[in-house]
């Protein structure tokens, strides 16, 4: 019996020299007191017929929290969205749902009621475009109720655009247990008939 634990044990001491531990660093200490924490997603980076373009956002709302989703075009090619390249932000902040045309200043609000703010809520928003790849349908919800109506009358410009490629999400004082984001982008289609 010892004999054999001993050759066990010499079998497996080669192993134990190669095997070594490897470290994953936690995610970084948020560098504000906000506990804020951005990110960059590079998308639609070598196309633009981009004809239906969606995204939702799933967080805990508060009146003190905020979740954000700039979207625009990396002129200086550093991977990063500066303010100077946003063209819309869609978001949650001070309890209320947002969307706002960044180049024109104007910003377009939904208001929670304040007995209505506190819990889970997903926010969607759906553009579909032309054939000349502006937006034609524009549609926006929360938990499936439509919001944002005024903008599906006419579909202005500035809620999607084609050169766009890359996003910047930020959020603060946010649960993570709760929040996730999700992007769907549709190209168009390529049919071939054969007679």
């Amino acid at each position: 019996m010892r004999l054999s634990i001993l050759i066990l044990l010499l079998t497996l001491l080669p192993l134990t020299l190669f095997a070594r531990t490897v470290f994953v660093p936690p995610l970084p200490v948020p560098p504000y007191a906000d506990t804020e924490v951005t990110t960059n997603i590079v998308f639609n980076k070598y196309r633009s017929d981009v004809k239906e373009f969606e995204f939702k956002f799933t967080l805990d709302c508060s009146p003190s929290n905020c979740i954000q989703v700039a979207f625009g075009t990396d002129a200086d090619g550093d991977g990063a969205l500066s303010f100077p390249e946003t063209g819309t932000v869609y978001g949650w902040r001070n309890g209320r749902y947002f969307i706002e045309d960044v180049i024109a200043g104007k910003r377009y609000v939904h208001f929670i009621e304040p007995e209505n703010r506190m819990g889970t809520q997903a926010f969607t928003v759906n553009v579909r475009t032309t054939s000349d790849d502006l937006p034609k349908i524009f549609s926006a919800n929360i938990d499936g109720n439509s919001v944002f109506t005024n903008l599906s009358t006419t579909v202005p410009e500035w809620l999607y655009q084609p050169k766009w490629n890359l996003m910047r999400i930020t959020r603060r004082g946010v649960s993570t247990a709760a929040e996730w984001f999700s992007c769907k982008i549709g190209y168009s289609s390529f049919y071939i008939t054969i007679r």
